[in-house]
């Protein structure tokens, strides 16, 4: 058995995860996990299939017929776990340039893993301005203190709210 990466991208349509799970089945693959999104128009995606290595070849040729779909494919390597938690975090504040690259800098010199990452903007209703939003999935080492992440994150900008999932804490 072996587990696959996929990355898709292409025209968005309806019916094309249908397409693409039957086309998992079809292959005796075991879909196991999936983040799947529009965005400007396009779909992409990405999913973890387990399968048999003898099944493998003819799901990437099947998935690489299906029009106007860019698949890249991945042997993705069965890890043990690590000596680590997920914890969620989310970053707000005003939206300008560089809150990504500055806030997964700062996540980076604790050596964390990104699990997820998911963003998005919005128009602020009482100040007109915008709201930008950031939802992390971090794999962070037990001996990482949460309270100095946090303190780092939100030394960043005095317009930063760092929250932490309260399960978390």
């Amino acid at each position: 058995m072996k587990q696959l990466v996929i990355t898709l991208i292409g025209t968005d349509r309806p019916g094309l995860v249908e397409t693409l799970s039957d086309t998992v089945f079809q292959h005796h693959g075991s879909w196991q996990a999936s983040s799947l999104s529009k965005l400007a128009g396009k779909f992409a995606g990405i999913i973890q299939v387990d399968i048999k290595d003898d099944d493998a070849t003819s799901l990437s040729l099947a998935l690489n017929k299906i029009p106007e779909l860019d698949v890249l494919i991945a042997d993705a390597p069965h890890l043990p776990e690590p000596d680590s938690t997920t914890h969620s975090l989310t970053v707000t504040g005003n939206d300008r340039s560089g809150i990504i690259q500055e806030v997964t800098r700062e996540i980076a010199k604790f050596g964390i893993n990104i699990n997820n990452l998911e963003t998005h903007a919005q128009s602020a209703a009482n100040s007109g301005g915008v709201i930008f939003t950031a939802d992390f999935d971090l794999d962070i080492a037990n001996t990482t203190s949460l309270d100095d992440l946090g303190e780092a994150l939100e030394g960043l900008s005095d317009d930063l709210i760092v929250e932490f999932d309260a399960n978390d804490i």
